[in-house]
């Protein structure tokens, strides 16, 4: 019995199946490691006047922004004769952003002055000026839209005569989150807490008279992209 079934037929599948058991092809492949894609970031976007450029995202006050757009500041010298003083980028609480629906300029426009989400704006020097010139040009701009308000002023000038020179490349980056305005420069940060102060620093950019024509148009345009892409 023992030599009929060692005599028995075996089938081909069943033969190469064993054999293979013990002497496994050398074709076979190993299973690869798993390797994740790498993340791509975005290209920064580069502000066409003065050169400078601004990252895809800001990490500010614990949050991460979406850049939208930006735009040159000049100063004017003699006559229509003026140089670049800095550019200056927006950037916004993505989900906070979309979560609106803004549809038009207008809409975002209001949304950006007045709403208390996440935002940003980043100063980035097209070369070197004094701290105090830089603080003294915005709380021209500001003074007249808090007036008669708490906006602590005196504070925020007292800020920027204590900061160094700011040169070429430096950074200020102002972050409005609800009733705060944090600014944080080369050389220190502090917070203000004032509505107020946060609507005036971004009516600067965005209101009727902006101080930078194509930095307003470039933010509103990007900040309506962004919320209708879904």
């Amino acid at each position: 019995m023992i030599l009929a079934r060692l005599l028995a037929p075996v089938s081909v599948a069943a033969a190469f199946a064993a054999t293979s058991a013990y002497f496994p092809s050398r074709c076979a492949s190993p299973t690869a490691p798993q390797v994740d894609a790498p993340v791509r970031k975005a290209a920064p976007f580069v502000e066409k006047v003065t050169g400078l450029s601004f990252s895809d995202t800001l990490l500010t006050c614990g949050k991460s922004l979406k850049f939208v757009g930006a735009g040159d500041r000049k100063k004017a010298i003699i006559g229509p004769i003026a140089v670049n003083v800095y550019a200056v980028g927006l950037y916004v609480d993505e989900a906070a952003a979309k979560a609106t629906a803004a549809k038009t300029p207008d809409a975002a426009q209001k949304l950006l002055v007045d709403s208390t989400f996440t935002k940003a704006l980043k100063i980035v020097m097209a070369r070197s000026v004094s701290s105090q010139k830089i603080g003294d040009a915005l709380l021209e701009q500001i003074e007249p839209c808090v007036k008669g308000t708490d906006a602590p002023l005196d504070k925020f000038k007292s800020f920027f005569q204590g900061m160094q020179q700011l040169d070429k490349e430096n950074e200020i980056i102002f972050t409005a989150s609800g009733d705060t305005l944090a600014v944080q420069g080369p050389s220190g940060s502090q917070e203000f807490a004032s509505k107020h102060l946060c609507n005036a620093m971004f009516d600067i950019y965005l209101g009727d008279d902006p101080v930078s024509t194509n930095g307003k148009k470039s933010m509103l345009d990007g900040f309506v992209a962004l919320c209708l892409s879904g």
